[in-house]
């Protein structure tokens, strides 16, 4: 069993290939280019070098959100494609799952991304066990939340490079980090759940996979706005 699971949710970028027992191969990039310039060329990379084929998948993990809009596209969109095409069952990911699965932690791990706008999107895991949904959240008031457990709190996710000061601000000796090579990297944690959901027969259709956004993209919420002052205008 060969299982690729690709990861475009945040500002990292990275993919990965399990096979029944192990990783055989893992790729990632944070340097700042555009998903749309730099995943392709980084997965045929993976593939050359691990002797595989994409034809050789038994089925493609994708992380499906919540993440940056345009990544989330990028990849769900090749995704997608490659599931159509090639009759390759798809793994819909939660990426902040994912990010949790990556960290190895068995107390209270908190991934957190940049939403933009200010805010973070986020959940709470305790043992693995998911105790606080996804959302869209300000950082400040994240990390007064977070303050009111009397554990400590691991983190993980491209929200610290701009949001670490003020959770460690507010939390303390109670904050900690991810290692760095997994602390914004999760396609090898999506291809282990990917085999769970694999394991289970838990696919995905592709023309039923779809981002999970959260919240409205900034041109939405203009367009909505837009519309309801016209209605109101009348």
């Amino acid at each position: 069993m060969n299982i690729l699971a690709i990861d475009t949710a945040t500002s990292s970028l990275s993919a990965a290939i399990a096979n029944q027992d192990q990783i055989i191969a893992q790729f990632a990039l944070d340097v700042g280019k555009t998903h749309s310039a730099s995943f392709l060329p980084m997965l045929d990379s993976m593939l050359i070098n691990s002797g595989l084929k994409i034809s050789d998948m038994d089925a493609i993990a994708v992380t499906v959100g919540p993440g940056s809009f345009t990544g989330l596209r990028i990849g769900v969109a090749t995704a997608k494609a490659w599931g159509q095409l090639l009759g390759i069952p798809l793994l819909a990911v939660n990426s902040l799952e994912a990010m949790a699965e990556a960290t190895g932690s068995d107390g209270l791990v908190c991934p957190i991304f940049d939403a933009r706008r200010d805010e973070v999107y986020t959940a709470l895991f305790d043992r693995h066990q998911r105790i606080l949904p996804d959302r869209a959240v300000a950082p400040q008031q994240l990390a007064d939340e977070l303050a009111a457990y009397d554990r400590p709190v691991l983190m993980a996710g491209d929200g610290l490079k701009s949001y670490q000061q003020i959770m460690s601000a507010v939390l303390g000796d109670k904050l900690q980090l991810a290692a760095e090579p997994v602390r914004y990297v999760m396609a090898a944690a999506a291809a282990v759940l990917g085999k769970e959901k694999y394991a289970c027969s838990q696919f995905t259709n592709p023309v039923l996979l779809q981002p999970i956004y959260l919240r409205l993209s900034e041109a939405e919420e203009r367009k909505l706005a837009l519309m309801q002052k016209a209605v109101s205008d009348d």
